[in-house]
């Protein structure tokens, strides 16, 4: 998979870049910490728009792990190319070029020649040269035993944590050495061919040189073609035949006896011709060099980014949205940014000319990091309906047209967004417990005469309306609604009176009168004439009625109460309850949809635990149903709008 560029930078500072990355994306201990990345940011970010965000946050952690570590500095300072390293590569191929051509001695074999060797092997990589230009570099490639080569030659004593880097540097700025690379190679090329030429001349200016052919299998008309197709360019270039190579024939005790003169013209001439190429391909390698010197594209996966989406929204769909507004809609604790850039209409793809089509063949321009990392048409999201769950759904459409380079970028963006979200859930369903438990759990006062159904649904609805209070505060400007779902016209119940005290008091005092009496008159022989059934029908009738009082107080029945149904109400009320959150966070669901979320077996389980605890027992039964709801509209969505899934575009430079 090709890695798009994050972004263009020059060199020097695509260094500190590349530092800084390395940093981040490995285990350096205490030379550069999480507070020390935010400490970077931070300094970026106060330096206005003005200046780019990354470069200017990899200078400032540059100086500080120059300043922690001297081998970094050093290696930030240290000059990695000099244009003097050309000269010495091109000195290199004349001084080889010179040797090859004293291979051919004083006397010359027209078929034997080293030259030819040279120009065979030339003419092969031209041909392999030509097959690799259709293939494009990648970005990113692992360190094999060239590149540490290269790298050792390059930089020699860079171990530990500069040697580190270092090697990270190489594997990032690949594009750039593999320019320089292949500049050393074609100018020490091109010196070898100047070599090849000079050396002919040379010789000849103090020599005498002869030249002639032997041959077991060919004949002196076939050596003949053979000199005119290879030589055909040369003596078109120069104006000179080939000459007849009959007259050249030797035996093999016979050494040469024709003066070389014309074939040394048409030799050069031969060289110069195959040299031409690798003279445009110097150009091309100093060209390419050059250019990326200047904007080398980088593809660095740590760090903060900025995220550029391009919004096409014509009719304007998503206003009042998350997306709705352009500027920064999203950032992270590590300094990421969501920047958005609304447009009636996509972007304009100008032709390519056939000069800029024939640099991009030839990798002479490096390619520019795009405008935009994504752009994507608004009525291919999801609608913008009111509420943090439809927001959460276009941030997931998003995620998925982000190239791979800014996808860690992005799921931090998410995680930050989503992180206060999961919390304000989490008090919510606190919120909704202590609703549910005050609603099933306390008992309700019933006045004399009163209507028990009217007294319980207006506790309801007050209760209720409590709730989408506290929501519409806990959600602030997120609140979708403020209308509250009307509470259900019957309501499961029980009425609990108090236990009658006169009528406990009688029936004391009759039971106790009786009692005491007989027993008095047993005692005394039927002498206390009803002074004993008197005394005990007293005390008897205070101790029912004090006994009956202490109950009442009790059990909580002092005065009539209405109490819900535990098992069959319950489960009516965790659904008002539902409803209540649900037009929090703009959501109308079919009442059939939500009684199939909740279960009623387990709701009331948790009621019959102490009534402490059952705020604590209805939480995790409210964050399944919760999340069982909003799955299911998730589904829906992702059903009826497909478009949303299948209609985004990735930017590509």
């Amino acid at each position: 998979m090709k890695l798009e560029p994050n972004f263009v930078a020059p060199e020097a500072a695509a260094r500190r870049v590349a530092l800084l990355d390395w940093a981040e994306s490995n285990a350096v201990g205490a030379l550069w910490s999480a507070e020390d990345a935010r400490w970077a940011t931070q300094q970026a970010r106060a330096e206005g728009a003005t200046v780019d965000f990354r470069l200017a946050r990899a200078r400032h952690a540059a100086q500080r792990l120059g300043e922690r570590d001297d081998r970094l500095m050093d290696l930030l300072a240290r000059p990695l190319w000099s244009g003097s390293w050309a000269l010495a590569a091109l000195v290199v191929g004349l001084l080889l070029g010179l040797g090859v051509d004293r291979l051919g001695g004083q006397q010359l074999n027209l078929l034997t020649l080293p030259l030819w060797g040279v120009l065979a092997l030339q003419l092969l990589s031209y041909c392999l040269l030509f097959v690799l230009a259709f293939r494009r570099p990648q970005l990113q490639v692992k360190a094999g035993p060239l590149l540490r080569l290269w790298q050792r030659l390059l930089t020699p004593g860079a171990r530990g944590r500069a040697g580190q880097a270092l090697a990270h540097w190489w594997r990032l700025s690949l594009p750039l050495q593999a320019a320089r690379s292949a500049l050393l190679w074609h100018i020490a090329l091109l010196g070898l061919n100047l070599g090849l030429i000079a050396g002919l001349y040379l010789r000849a200016l103090g020599l005498e040189i002869l030249i002639g052919w032997e041959s077991t299998y060919l004949d002196a008309a076939q050596v003949q073609r053979l000199a005119d197709v290879l030589l055909a360019p040369a003596a078109w270039l120069t104006g000179l035949a080939v000459p007849d190579v009959a007259p050249l024939r030797h035996g093999a005790l016979q050494g040469p006896q024709a003066l070389a003169a014309d074939w040394l013209h048409l030799l050069a001439a031969t060289v110069a011709l195959v040299a031409l190429p690798r003279l445009l391909l110097v150009l091309h390698a100093a060209w390419r060099s050059w250019r990326l010197a200047r904007a080398l594209p980088l593809h660095v996966g740590s760090g903060p980014a900025d995220l550029r989406l391009l919004l096409i929204d014509p009719q304007r769909r998503l206003a009042g949205s998350l997306l709705g507004q352009a500027g920064e809609r999203l950032s992270s604790p590590e300094g990421d940014r969501l920047l958005v850039t609304q447009a009636d209409a996509a972007p304009d793809t100008v032709p390519a000319t056939w000069s800029e089509r024939a640099l991009a063949l030839l990798h002479a321009s490096p390619d520019p990091a795009p405008a935009f990392d994504a752009h994507v048409a608004a009525d291919s999201l999801p609608a913008a309906t009111p509420g943090w769950p439809a927001q959460r759904r276009q941030l997931r459409a998003l995620g998925k047209l982000w190239p791979p380079a800014r996808r860690p970028a992005w799921q931090r963006l998410f995680e930050a967004w989503e992180a206060p979200v999961r919390e304000r859930e989490g008090q919510a369903r606190q919120l909704m417990a202590q609703a549910l438990a005050t609603l099933c759990l306390q008992p309700l006062h019933l006045p004399e005469g009163a209507d028990p159904q009217a007294q319980l649904r207006k506790a309801v609805e007050q209760q209720l309306q409590l709730l989408a209070d506290r929501l519409r505060e806990l959600y602030g400007q997120d609140a979708a609604a403020d209308a509250l779902p009307s509470a259900a016209e019957q309501w499961p119940h029980q009425v609990v009176r108090p236990r009658p005290v006169v009528r406990n008091s009688v029936l004391g005092g009759a039971m106790g009168g009786a009692a005491t009496g007989l027993g008095a008159d047993l005692a005394a022989g039927g002498l206390t004439l009803g002074a004993g059934a008197l005394i005990g029908a007293v005390v008897g009738g205070v101790a029912g009625s004090g006994l009956t009082e202490w109950l009442n107080r009790r059990q909580g029945r002092r005065t009539t109460s209405l109490q819900v149904d535990l098992v069959e109400a319950a489960p009516l009320l965790v659904g008002e309850v539902l409803n209540v959150w649900l037009a929090q966070i703009g959501l109308r669901l079919p009442a059939a949809q939500v009684d199939a979320a909740i279960g009623a077996r387990a709701w009331v389980d948790a009621f019959k635990h102490a009534p402490t605890e059952v705020p604590t027992r209805l939480q995790p039964l409210l964050a399944q149903a919760c999340e069982r709801l909003l799955r299911e509209v998730d589904e829906a969505a992702e059903r009826d709008n497909p478009s949303a899934h299948n209609s985004a575009h990735v930017a590509r430079s």
